[in-house]
């Protein structure tokens, strides 16, 4: 199950992952026999569909759910997996606990990206897709967005550490075929069965112009989001803060 996070390159690392022989995608082949639609928001929910279900953020609050409603998105063969990854199950206070409730033994898969770099190309998404919403509305959003460490320790009260694995969208840029293996390692998949194309494209959807944030907008975001960093350190250490430029500079508390 991969739970986060939102313009992390997930979609990128979805269909990697979903190429190893052992990992299915049960809706691959219907998204594969619709027509492409040139609609900026039918075209994202046609490139989605595969990968993202959305089953949790239609609710609300922690409700009692029946676990086969969301079993029976996942048929597949025997001696394969399946699952999906919804990014937005990370920021709903709600999720984890019902996700739990249903897949109590689910490996989580979490994909962070540099904070400054992902609110951007958020914002350059949302803008495409909403324009007419307010933009201290979006951009408030996007921050609270970015508030891994928030989020991760959620996570936790429901998961144990050895159930997730965060993975830095800029080592898997670098690496894809070290990640890759450390992936399938976790996922309990064969890491030899299938490697990835080194050169293999981390764009997937459209790209969207992102907006320029000025210099001071750029400094109080990262300022702001540095006590959460500091706890995502001081729970997640291997996080090699020297790949976000943005924040390395931050005298984080952890350090």
């Amino acid at each position: 199950m991969g739970v986060g996070t939102m313009k992390s390159g997930t979609t990128w690392w979805w269909t990697l992952l979903t190429g190893h022989p052992a990992i299915v995608s049960p809706r691959e082949a219907q998204a594969a026999a619709q027509p492409r639609s040139h609609d900026p928001r039918t075209q994202q929910r046609q490139i989605y569909r595969p990968k993202e279900i959305d089953f949790f953020n239609h609710f609300g609050a922690v409700e009692d759910i029946d676990p086969a409603d969301y079993h029976r998105y996942f048929p597949r063969p025997d001696h394969t997996i399946a699952g999906e990854w919804t990014p937005r199950y990370i920021y709903d206070w709600w999720t984890p606990p019902m996700l739990k409730a249903v897949a109590a033994q689910a490996k989580l898969l979490v994909l962070l990206r540099d904070p400054l770099e992902r609110l951007a190309s958020a914002l350059g998404f949302h803008r495409a897709l909403s324009p007419h919403q307010h933009p201290a509305t979006a951009i408030n959003h996007q921050f609270h967005h970015a508030l891994y460490g928030q989020q991760l320790h959620r996570l936790q009260d429901s998961f144990p550490r050895e159930q997730i694995l965060v993975l830095q969208y800029e080592q898997c840029v670098a690496d894809p075929q070290g990640q890759a293996r450390r992936t399938f390692e976790f996922l309990g998949v064969e890491p030899e069965a299938w490697q990835p194309d080194p050169a293999a494209r981390r764009q997937v959807g459209p790209s969207f112009p992102k907006p320029e944030l000025n210099q001071a907008t750029r400094e109080a975001f990262c300022r702001a989001i540095a006590p959460d960093i500091t706890q995502l350190l001081r729970d997640f250490p291997e996080i090699d803060t020297a790949l976000w430029p943005s924040i390395d500079h931050l005298p984080l508390r952890c350090r």
